[in-house]
């Protein structure tokens, strides 16, 4: 592994995409199984290209240097009612990182949209990638590259900021960007409803997303059978949702968590930590519903290596794993004809971070040629 360089200034970076052979750029390195290069690529961090360059909360939007924590944002965000919708993951400082993990502290904005990570609310609002607005970044050539703007419908061609979006810094180094924003909820509230097995969760889930009620997020804990609902607004209004969707499912009942059971549930999850310390790896996998039925009928009989939180209404899995069964992991999801992405993980025990069926089409590669003249930063197939 090669020897992590701090860059203080967009130059400095530049001069270093055009002097290196090969390179990658890194933030916290909270997602450290993304960041494994073998040298000689060298790793550049940009934790100290950091702070709000411009915050309009008339306008909703901000600017922040890629290196800006996803905890300053959320502040300065909060001091004005507003928030990411799309529920970024491992905003807080993580006490228990990995032991190589850069420092220890919170997710960066830059590193969560290389990486394409988007939390629960993606289910109501969509993903980082549907709020992103612009990006500026470094080529492959060192030359910075500004690309959107602050509004929404400004460009014609290729959108390239959400080309960036899940480029785990293999496209360009990205050096500032700018989100839309939206107000935030006078309150959050969580419900919960048990199913008897895989399968009726998977009705239940699909009824749930599909019926008239705006829910901010529907996920499922495979080991507990549990179903999690997730609301903003007054507890008056999220009662009557609750009481409404009971009445419409007939057969179940839609139960209020406490405050306190709601953050019991929720933060593991939005730390990636929900699986204990014997399963500290842990793998994102996209899938429909019959696909988080056998995923999760498979891993009932690995409970004490496996553990499966559906988000999104099914459409999204996360993992938590044994470092020793990520090869188990892959043999799975190749024979299921499935992708995961290994967010967390012992990379040596597979060799590689991407998981199972390989998908990839011809313009994968121009996009990189384009963007990427000289070829200076990793191939994306993930070794």
């Amino acid at each position: 592994m090669s020897e992590l360089v701090d860059v203080e200034t967009i130059a400095a970076l530049q001069e270093l995409v055009r002097h290196s052979e090969s390179i990658l750029v890194v933030g916290n390195r909270t997602k450290p199984a993304l960041s494994s290069v073998a040298a000689p690529t060298q790793r550049v961090t940009t934790r100290s290209l950091s702070g709000i360059i411009e915050y309009e909360p008339s306008e909703f939007t901000f600017t922040a240097l890629a290196g800006t924590t996803l905890a300053e944002i959320k502040a300065a965000l909060a001091s004005k009612n507003q928030y990411l919708p799309f529920d970024p993951f491992l905003t807080e400082t993580d006490a228990t990182a990995d032991d190589n993990a850069t420092t220890g502290a919170g997710a960066t904005i830059a590193g969560t949209l290389a990486a394409g990570l988007s939390g629960p609310g993606r289910h109501r609002y969509g993903g980082v990638r549907d709020f992103v607005l612009a990006a500026q970044f470094v080529a492959g050539d060192g030359n910075l590259i500004q690309s959107g703007g602050k509004v929404v419908k400004n460009a014609a061609g290729f959108d390239i900021p959400k080309l960036l979006v899940g480029s785990c810094g293999r496209l360009g180094a990205i050096t500032a960007l700018t989100f839309k924003v939206f107000p935030r909820p006078v309150e959050f509230h969580t419900y919960q409803l048990q199913s008897a097995d895989h399968e009726e969760a998977a009705r239940l889930i699909a009824a749930l997303a599909r019926g008239r009620w705006e829910l901010d997020a529907i996920d499922y804990r495979s080991e507990s059978r549990s179903i999690w609902i997730r609301i903003g607004a007054a507890k008056a209004v999220c009662d009557a949702i609750a009481t409404d969707i009971s009445r419409s499912l007939q057969t179940h009942t839609v139960a209020p968590m406490t405050d306190e059971q709601a953050v019991q549930s929720w933060a593991p999850l939005m730390q990636l930590r929900f699986g204990g310390s014997n399963r500290r790896s842990i793998v994102k996998i996209p899938m429909v519903l019959q696909q988080m039925q056998r995923l999760a009928t498979w891993c009932d009989d690995r409970r004490d290596k496996v553990s499966l939180h559906a988000s999104v209404a099914g459409s999204i899995g996360w993992l938590a794993v044994a470092d020793d069964t990520l090869a188990d992991v892959d043999a799975f999801l190749a024979d299921a004809s499935m992708t995961g992405l290994v967010i967390r993980g012992d990379q040596q025990s597979t060799g590689r971070w991407m998981l199972g069926t390989r998908r990839s089409a011809p313009i994968d590669q121009k996009i990189k040629d384009a963007m990427d003249p000289p070829g200076r930063f990793p191939n994306l197939g993930g070794e």
